[in-house]
């Protein structure tokens, strides 16, 4: 079993999580931009291929939303497919996200965990008491009326179906119930938070193939998040020497314009296709059709966000002082804020549940 712990992605994981109060990111400098407005719309350029499109960022998607091409610019080829299950999907539209599902639908009932009624004592997951267990683990009640351990609920959603009884992963592991939309990036970032290894499936010979773009053969879903991975460090490193060589810049510090970059590099992900391993998928029909959650597209764009940042702070250390990396982390504020807004919803206030938040994530995750 592979488990990928030296990615960063434990940090993307957990960096949706409630903050302190107060103004966001008060040890940063506000940018003092030559203009108050931006340039919107952004021309960006796919650099292996030289192709063009505009790039338009709105008041509540403004992180993350691509506009649709205008006349005169080339549309890339390749547009995010709907996913074959999507007439299927359209009938469960109504169904959460498994991160909102476990961190809004789960956490707001929780006054009755571990206060099972007696004719539910018994995990049938792991046929084990609910309080007889090897590791330190919460006891609750689905949606759906069955009571199992946190951990063997998140067990489920991320292990191989033949091995847990056959439901499927979006299912309740007792009654079959859908409860879920499943996403292969909010699977693994539960995966990394409760310390639970991700099932690597191993592909047949006839299904291995080689990353035309990093070179690296693919013969397993480990190999595919690790192609995956490289191609994203790829595009980030080719895209960072572009911008740091442009002579433009909106700042009065003439520093870098790394928002703009960072929509270059979805932009150049998307072309080629990434991600395409199992680990970091979104339903990609969610972000041309908006029919669902889009919770799994807002964390790839924040894992992407923290390798450039970590990237920037190896290499480029000196970026951290300009107006550029200022305005870089605030955006990074906002992502984060749109990761809360899907997973909180509306008309709730987590202002009396921040801490509980915190203490029933860290509850569940020894091992």
């Amino acid at each position: 079993m592979f488990n990928p712990s030296a990615q960063s992605l434990a940090a993307a994981a957990l960096s949706y999580l409630p903050r302190p109060s107060g103004p966001l990111m008060p040890h940063y400098r506000q940018p003092a931009r030559a203009s108050d407005t931006p340039n919107y719309p952004l021309l960006l350029q796919n650099t292996a291929t030289g192709q063009q499109w505009q790039y338009t960022p709105t008041d509540s998607t403004r992180a993350m939303t691509p506009a649709s091409p205008t006349s005169g610019v080339t549309q890339p080829a390749n547009q995010p497919s709907i996913d074959p299950d999507d007439a299927t999907r359209d009938q469960n539209s109504s169904l959460p996200s498994l991160l909102r599902y476990v961190d809004n639908e789960l956490l707001r009932r929780r006054a009755e965990w571990n206060k099972p009624p007696v004719s539910n004592i018994i995990c049938y997951v792991c046929y084990r008491s609910y309080y007889d267990v090897p590791y330190p683990s919460d006891y609750l009640p689905l949606t759906c009326g069955c009571w199992m351990h946190y951990r063997c609920f998140i067990d489920h959603v991320v292990t191989d179906r033949l091995r847990a009884g056959g439901r499927e992963q979006d299912c309740c592991p007792i009654c079959g119930t859908r409860l879920f939309v499943l996403e292969g990036i909010v699977q693994f970032t539960l995966a990394m938070r409760t310390n639970l290894t991700m099932w690597n499936k191993e592909y047949l010979a006839v299904d291995y193939y080689w990353d035309e773009h990093t070179g690296k053969r693919v013969v397993s879903d480990a190999t595919a998040y690790a192609a995956d991975c490289l191609l994203i460090e790829n595009m980030i490193q080719t895209q960072l020497a572009i911008f740091k060589g442009l002579s433009h810049s909106p700042y009065s510090d003439n520093s870098p314009d790394l928002r703009t970059c960072y929509y270059a590099i979805l932009a150049d992900l998307d072309k080629h296709r990434c991600p395409r391993s199992r680990w970091l998928s979104f339903n990609r029909a969610t972000v041309s059709s908006q029919r669902y959650s889009s919770v799994g597209f807002f964390l790839f764009g924040m894992l992407v966000m923290l390798k450039m940042r970590r990237l920037m702070m190896e290499n480029h250390p000196g970026i951290v002082e300009t107006e550029g990396w200022a305005d870089y982390e605030n955006s990074r504020e906002e992502l984060q804020g749109m990761i809360l807004k899907e997973v909180r919803g509306d008309g709730w206030s987590w202002s009396t549940t921040a801490a509980a938040t915190s203490t029933a994530t860290q509850s569940v995750a020894a091992p």
